[in-house]
């Protein structure tokens, strides 16, 4: 089990049983006193001021043997200045010999003695800042928000240094007071959590008893005092930025547009300005989006996009205030504000040419964030960001010569306003977003909205001290332009408004020039702290004509999804077993006709050995009744039930060699459709501060039902192709970090990916609602179809013909990067940046391990070469 900070805790205090005899107290009282002479951040905690410093200890066990006494005494002692918290922990240790001290570079969550400390500096029990230590020095640091969730991509600017010493180690903690928000005020009452982490029992001990059996965070914390008459500081930090480099890219010998070699320099500057202790307005000038890792190598071959998670600094920030989920998935992206939308690349444009320039990214004129909270538990989020018009230039098969626009002048609008009431029991909030275009007459006015604009609400409430909570979120939408516009938002894949077979509701129309809808999710039920028993129900609603795409991210709509689920957990230590639990859920999927799509049963349970491996499986029972989907805006498709399941297991991570092993698979009887595949990870500990990871995965889908293409015959009459797909794809993903010390290191990173389609069997699916499956369609074969060239030539039974394109491929592509940072003083860092990769294509549908890899290693390569630099000034 690799629990090294407060995020990853979180992640398994959905339930557990106090051991404790006694019942351990709701929050604990420390108090901060002034700094009282000079305090070097070097981890010895020397210095007089440490010496007459009050310390708190009592530290409680949550894992392995939750509410017992902590093996090792945990001391720690919290000063202040007009600058900063110094925060001083003694860990003590009887065998300093067996700290695990692994240096990595900044923010890697490894097995190694750690100590975390959280700031509810609001004191709203809400949201925290929490700082982390471990016994080399390694920094790491958070937010945590509405209680128990996490943002760990929060960077803030502080100090820390660690001592391994006869006794154990120490911790030194100096955190500046203006990389903290907090109310006014003359007398400050924060909540406070310390949590120490011993590597090689992986014991966690905090200070204010934070039960497993609770999904509470930040609401176990307690309480520091003391902080009194802190003077206002101007909270002023400038983050200037310079890169430079350049690029060689594969280029045509004929292309009059790209050159092969291109210089690449940019700059730009972040600001942040404390609107008082407790708001920050945060803006950005040419905003800085350099990647480590590429976004993964992915094959798309359903009707909807791919989402990306989002890696630029400036859109993390403050991800807590702007995170609008709809539906109830726990791992689904959907959600009303997708920040990767800002600064995207411009889709080419919709006309004939032979070569292209085209943007990479739509130009970022401006970003700014107004965040905060106030004493009487408001939170407010307000975002804007400004993109510029961007063009292409073409030339077509003639040598003629233009340049379309590919992206408007886009204005991209959030706020977001929360209240906490009832202690932090209840919290309820609104949102809004909103997107306006600058179309004026061109061609994107066709197929791009003017206006789009989103309202939510939510709403959290735990019931008193029980376990039972309630937890509500809806959000309305409006888009708006031109008939095309909207005619091609009404044909998408979430929306299928030209389905033929719809029995209610709102059906195609070419005149419209808006769209509205709704969603609402739910969740009730015994969902809180408890010793074995959850459940509950919930659900969600969801309307044709919500749109959330100009901003958000979403995948469907036009369903409701009610479910019941039950879980049991135990978290009381056995002879074998230091944990186990299951869980189980029954749902509905149907359409707001109403057709009913799919009725379904879940279940897994999870495991962890005394040994420290984990053990997971679970599966998946869908009855399968239609896919209104399938045919991609024709009539419903009689669906059949499927059967699904995986199992993982993850060896112990304290050890040099760590393996984590995944497997999965699923199985459509009627159609004779099968699909598995493993993803296989192993670590090395090569030495404290070096680790490797090699992990190779490997999929195989053979399903007789992959779309193929929408087509009409010559008499006008659509024919939906649908054909057997063995699809194979491979990949290896390999890493290497070398960290030299806590502020300079190396990564290495490198994606080999190869995928191929073969298809067989084609078939006109021409009787989509037949109840058995070799009724729905009329199998492709004989004399009339045929291949030529590339085209299948389709003579249909009523005379008339047409063609659908031979649809097998290959693809190959690497992906690698080799980073070098030095972070030369706290908060500024620079960067050496190699970047490398190449894609290869062909069209045989064959899997041939070898030849694709020599097919990549042919690929003409794409080298990137940058160096960036930014200095953070503080004032």
């Amino acid at each position: 089990m690799k629990l090294v900070s407060f995020a990853t805790c979180a992640l398994i205090a959905s339930s557990g049983v106090l051991a404790a005899a006694d019942p351990v107290p709701l929050a604990v009282r420390a108090h901060a006193v002034r700094r009282d002479g000079a305090i070097t951040i070097n981890g010895h905690l020397d210095e007089p001021a440490w010496a007459a410093a009050p310390k708190q200890s009592n530290f409680v066990q949550r894992f392995p043997k939750d509410g017992a006494k902590a093996d090792l005494e945990t001391h720690f002692s919290v000063l202040y200045d007009d600058s900063a918290l110094y925060v001083g922990v003694w860990a003590d240790d009887p065998q300093p010999e067996r700290i695990r001290k692994l240096l990595t570079r900044r923010d890697v969550d490894v097995a190694a003695d750690a100590i975390a400390v959280g700031f509810d500096s609001y004191h709203d029990r809400r949201t925290a800042y929490v700082f982390q230590l471990n016994a080399a020095g390694v920094q790491r640091d958070m937010m945590l928000f509405d209680d128990s969730k996490q943002d760990d991509t929060w960077d803030a600017v502080w100090t820390g240094e660690t001592s391994v010493q006869d006794k154990g180690w120490t911790a030194e903690f100096r955190i500046p007071l203006n990389q903290l928000r907090f109310a006014g005020g003359d007398t400050q009452e924060w909540g406070l959590q310390v949590m120490r982490i011993v590597g090689r029992t992986q014991e966690q001990a905090t200070w204010s008893p934070w039960p497993r059996s609770a999904p509470e965070v930040v609401s176990r914390f307690g309480v520091i005092d003391g902080i009194d008459r802190l003077k206002p500081s101007r909270r002023l930090e400038l983050l200037p930025y310079a890169s430079g480099g350049f690029d060689v890219m594969p280029v045509d010998a004929a292309d009059p547009l790209n050159d092969a070699t291109n210089l690449r320099r940019n700059a730009g500057l972040d600001v942040r300005y404390g609107l008082g202790p407790a708001f920050t307005l945060s803006a950005t000038l040419n905003p800085d989006f350099g990647q480590v890792e590429a976004d993964p190598s992915q094959v798309n071959l359903s009707g909807n996009e791919l989402f990306f998670a989002e890696k630029r600094p400036f859109f993390l920030e403050g991800v807590d205030l702007f995170k609008l989920p709809i539906g109830q998935s726990d791992n689904s992206p959907e959600g009303a504000f997708y920040s990767r939308r800002i600064g995207a690349a411009p889709a080419a444009p919709d006309m004939d040419y032979d070569y292209i320039k085209q943007p990479t990214s739509t130009a970022i004129y401006t970003a700014a964030k107004l965040t905060g909270k106030t004493r009487g538990g408001w939170s407010l989020g307000v975002f804007d960001a400004v993109t510029g018009e961007e063009s292409a230039t073409v030339v077509d098969g003639t040598g003629a010569r233009m340049s379309p626009i590919v992206a408007p002048l886009t204005n991209y609008a959030v706020a977001r306003v929360k209240r906490d009431l009832n202690d932090g029991r209840t919290s309820v909030g609104g949102s809004l977003s909103a997107v306006n275009r600058s179309l004026g007459d061109t061609p994107l006015v066709d197929v791009l909205h003017d206006q789009a604009y989103t309202a939510g609400l939510q709403l959290q409430h735990r019931f008193g001290d029980t376990p039972y909570q309630l937890d509500i979120h809806g959000v309305g939408s409006y888009v708006h332009g031109s008939e095309e516009a909207i005619a091609v938002t009404q044909r998408t894949q979430r929306h299928l408004y030209q389905r033929p077979d719809l029995r209610s509701g709102d059906r195609f129309d070419p005149t419209r020039t808006s769209l509205m809808g709704w969603d609402v999710s739910w969740k009730a039920g015994k969902l809180g702290e408890t010793k074995h028993w959850r459940w509950g129900t919930g659900g969600d609603l969801r309307t044709r004509g919500l749109e959330l795409n100009d901003l958000g991210f979403q995948n469907a709509s036009d369903h409701t999804i009610p479910f019941v689920f039950l879980n049991y957990r135990d978290d009381e230590p056995g002879d074998h077993v230091l944990s186990w639990g299951w869980n189980a859920d029954v749902f509905m999927v149907s359409t707001l006709e109403p057709r009913v799509a799919d009725v379904g049963f879940e279940c897994n349970i999870n495991t962890q050995l005394v040994n420290y491996w984990q053990l997971n499986a679970g599966c998946n029972l869908d009855r399968g009744v239609w896919d209104v989907g399938a045919l991609r805006g024709g009539r419903a498709l009689h669906a059949d039930g499927r059967y699904q399941g995986y199992a993982n297991v993850n060896t112990d991570t304290r050890k040099r060699v760590w393996v984590s092993f995944g497997a999965y698979g699923g199985r459509t009887w009627a159609q004779d459709q099968i699909d598995g595949g493993f993803d296989l990870g192993v670590t090395v500990q090569a030495r404290s501060n070096i680790d490797v990871y090699v992990g190779p995965s490997f999929s195989d889908r053979n399903d007789p039902m992959q779309y193929i293409d929408q087509v009409d015959d010559t008499q006008g009459q659509p024919h939906y192709v649908f054909g057997r797909i063995r699809q194979t794809v491979a990949g290896l993903t390999m890493r290497l970090n070398w960290t030299f010390s806590p502020r300079l290191s190396l990564q290495a990173y490198a994606q080999p990916f190869l995928a191929s389609g073969g298809y067989t069997e084609l078939k006109d699916v021409d009787n989509p609602g037949a109840v058995h499956y070799r009724d729905r369609f009329t199998e492709l074969t004989g004399r009339d179809t045929t291949l030529v060239g590339d085209t299948y030539m389709v003579r249909a039974p009523t005379g008339a013909t047409y063609e659908v394109g031979r649809p097998d491929f290959d693809f190959r592509q690497l992906r690698s990067t080799l980073v070098m940072r030095w972070e030369y003083r706290p908060g500024s860092s620079v960067f050496a940046i190699w970047s490398h990769g190449r894609t290869s294509e062909a069209d045989d549908g064959h899997f041939q391990l070898g030849h694709d890899l020599r097919g990549l290693a042919s690929a003409d390569g794409e080298n990137i070469v940058m160096v960036k630099a930014n200095y953070w000034i503080g004032l």
